[in-house]
C-alpha cells in the first residue's frame, strides 16, 4: 500500500510538526510516548500500520495544512540517523508541500525580478552544487559572486539559523537572510538585513521601496562625549526603558555600528532592500564576522576595518557540523517554532561592535617650580599645595596650616 509513496530526499525531510486525529494533539516524536498519555507503544502500533493500512486512514495529518490552508493532508512517519520526522504523502511526481506564506513568495518573487532587472541572473528555489541546501533565490552576481537571499518570517532558534547558514557558507554562497522581526534570534548570528513587516501586495509592486531598517553597519571612531563623534558609549549597557538615555566614558572607540545608529544617519535616502542586493550582488557590499555577530559593510570601509584591525580569528572558517545535528533543527519556512524548540525572546538595543578602546587620556600634572626653575615642594602638612617657605624644623609648609596644626 506504500508503492504508491513519493519518498523525500533528505533536503526535503523537514522537522515538520505532526498530528494524530485519535488523539486530538501533535507528537512529539522524540518522546518516547510520542507526547500522549500511555502511549508507549503507539509508535510500534503505527509502524505496523505500514503495507497494511492506507497511509490517509493512518490519522496523521499536518496541522499547518489544516490551520491555514483548510486542508487535510496525510504524513507518515520516516527515520534518519536514528531520528524520527514526519513527511507529507504525496504521489509520484507531484512537487513536495510548500508551508511559505504569501509574504515569503512575495519577498523572493520582488529580490528575483528586481535582482534580474539590474543585470543579475536569479533564480528561485536553487540547490547548492552539495545539495545540502536550497536557496530561496539564487542570484549570480560579479566576479563568481553567488547571493542567495533567504526571508525568514516565522521564529527559529539560533542555533538551527547558524547551522543553515553553515551549510550555505560552506557552498561557498553569501547569504543575505532577511528578518521582519526586530528580536529575532536570527540577527546578529547569520549575515543579515531586517525590513519592514509588509502585505504581499505592497511588496510585489516593484515601485514601492522596501527599506533596510537594520544589518547595514559603519565603521566610526573617536571621542565618546557629548560633544564626540559617537552618539553613545558603545560600552554602556543598554536600558530599553530609558532608550534615548546617552551616556559618556569620555575615552575613544572604534566601532562597528548599524548605520541607523551611527552618528551621521539623517533618515534621508535610506538604504532599499534592492539597492543592498544589488551592491551584494556586484561585490560592493561584503559580510563580515566580529566577536560572533554577522553583518554587511560597504566595500570601502570593509577596507578600512582590515586596515584598522586585520582579519580577526573569528571570521575563520568554522569546523563542519554535524548533518544529523543540523537537520533535527531544521523546520519548513515560515511556521512557528514548536514548543519544544521555542527559545525566549531577549529584546535587543543597540548593535555596536567594539573594535578597539582606550581609556580618558590625562594630562600629566604640572609641578609649579620658582625663579630658578628648581620644583616647589608640597607644604608638610598634607594641603596638597606648594609651599616655598621653610618652618622652623627647615620643611615646607604654610603658616596657616601650622596654626591649624598647632590649634
Amino acid at each position: 500500500m506504500d508503492d504508491d509513496l513519493q519518498i523525500d530526499s533528505d533536503e526535503d525531510l523537514f522537522r515538520n510538526p505532526v498530528y494524530y486525529e485519535p488523539a486530538g494533539r501533535n507528537l512529539d516524536l522524540d518522546r518516547p510516548d510520542l507526547g500522549v498519555p500511555q502511549g508507549q507503544d503507539l509508535l510500534n502500533v503505527l509502524l505496523r500500520m505500514r503495507g497494511r493500512v492506507p497511509i490517509e486512514k493512518r490519522g496523521l495529518i499536518c496541522p499547518d495544512c489544516r490551520d491555514l490552508r483548510g486542508r487535510r493532508v496525510s504524513m507518515y512517519l520516516v527515520q534518519r540517523d536514528g531520528v524520527w520526522l514526519a513527511s507529507h504523502y504525496r504521489k509520484p511526481g507531484e512537487k513536495p508541500i510548500s508551508h511559505e506564506s504569501d509574504e515569503h513568495l512575495a519577498r523572493k518573487e520582488r529580490v528575483a525580478k528586481d535582482s534580474e532587472d539590474h543585470g543579475f541572473h536569479a533564480e528561485i528555489e536553487s540547490q547548492t552544487a552539495d545539495g545540502h541546501a536550497r536557496l530561496d533565490v539564487r542570484i549570480s552576481g560579479a566576479n563568481g559572486i553567488v547571493l542567495g537571499y533567504e526571508p525568514q518570517l516565522s521564529a527559529q532558534s539560533a542555533r538551527g539559523m547558524r547551522a543553515r547558514e553553515g551549510f550555505r557558507r560552506r557552498g561557498g554562497i553569501q547569504s543575505v537572510w532577511d528578518f521582519a522581526d526586530p528580536d529575532h534570534a536570527g540577527i546578529g548570528a547569520v549575515p543579515y538585513v531586517r525590513t519592514p513587516n509588509l502585505p504581499a501586495s505592497v511588496i510585489r509592486v516593484q515601485k514601492n521601496p522596501i527599506a533596510v531598517q537594520d544589518g547595514n553597519f559603519v565603521l566610526e571612531e573617536g571621542e565618546c562625549s557629548q560633544n564626540g563623534t559617537l552618539t553613545r558609549c558603545p560600552e554602556k549597557p543598554y536600558d530599553p526603558e530609558n532608550p534615548t538615555d546617552a551616556g559618556y566614558c569620555g575615552g575613544w572607540h572604534r566601532v562597528l555600528v548599524p548605520a541607523h545608529q551611527s552618528s551621521t544617519f539623517t533618515g534621508e535616502g535610506r538604504l532599499t532592500l534592492t539597492q543592498f542586493i544589488v551592491e551584494a550582488a556586484a561585490g560592493e557590499r561584503i559580510p563580515f564576522q566580529r566577536g560572533g555577530h554577522h553583518g554587511w559593510l560597504p566595500a570601502r570601509q570593509w577596507q578600512q576595518y582590515l586596515e584598522a584591525n586585520g582579519p580577526h580569528s573569528d571570521d575563520k572558517e568554522r569546523q563542519s557540523s554535524v548533518r544529523q545535528g543540523d537537520r533535527r533543527d531544521r523546520c519548513t519556512e515560515d511556521r512557528p517554532a514548536s514548543e519544544v524548540r521555542v527559545e525566549p525572546k531577549q529584546r535587543r538595543g543597540s548593535r555596536a561592535i567594539v573594535l578597539e578602546s582606550r581609556p580618558r587620556e590625562t594630562a600629566a600634572a604640572k609641578v609649579p617650580v620658582d625663579a630658578q626653575g628648581q620644583a616647589i615642594p608640597l607644604c608638610r602638612f598634607g594641603c596638597g599645595q606648594p609651599a616655598s617657605l621653610p618652618g622652623p624644623e627647615g620643611l615646607p609648609e604654610h603658616f596657616s596650616c601650622r596654626s591649624k596644626h598647632e590649634a
